[in-house]
């Protein structure tokens, strides 16, 4: 993670005193954390190292708005940063990949109202976890969204993980339920 000190250094000098020392706080707090959030999804240290650095500064151009006194949501907001900018690198590439490649030729198997479909359900479902109570909205976003496994979120919710994982069970039936009654099939 050198690469990325380097340039919290260069990214501090261009705060406040005060912005310097949340960023640094944040850095020292939470870099391992970003760092392992983004090497889960690129499976490369390296490209971990590139998402956690853009996580970073990303961070810096909006340190005047970010609250460092709520830990949880604080700790929520780094990695989610740090997760998007790891799905910007893949983007990135499969941006690159499809210049590279041969020209793409229609195909016939392709079902558009199957995307179609699943863009639906996607929206109703969002459109459910929205509506739901948070005592099940929370543990289904940092475990289903987020990627967090049931120890994790109970740890973030500071809930029980027995607790977590019943609530996450009966989260999901209900958004199945919800979807049921709008027309969907499972």
């Amino acid at each position: 993670m050198e690469r990325t000190d380097g340039m919290l250094l260069f990214m501090a000098d261009t705060l406040s005193q005060s912005g310097r020392e949340k960023l640094e706080m944040m850095y020292e707090k939470y870099k391992r954390k970003m760092y392992s959030a983004a090497k889960r999804i690129l499976n490369d240290g390296f490209k971990a190292e590139d998402a956690t650095q853009n996580a970073f500064v990303s961070i810096a151009k909006h340190m005047d708005k970010i609250n460092v006194n709520d830990g949880d949501a604080l700790e929520g907001y780094v990695i989610a940063i740090a997760k998007n900018e790891a799905y910007n690198i893949i983007r990135a590439e499969d941006k690159a990949e499809l210049y590279d490649e041969e020209p793409i030729v229609a195909d016939p198997f392709f079902d558009v109202n199957a995307k179609v479909f699943e863009k639906e359900v996607y929206e109703k479902i969002i459109s459910v976890l929205r509506s739901m109570d948070d005592i099940y909205r929370a543990p289904i976003y940092l475990n289903c969204v987020m990627g967090f496994s049931v120890k994790e979120t109970a740890k973030q919710l500071h809930r029980n993980e027995q607790t977590v994982k019943g609530q996450i069970t009966r989260g999901k039936k209900m958004i199945i339920n919800k979807l049921k009654e709008a027309g969907y099939e499972f």
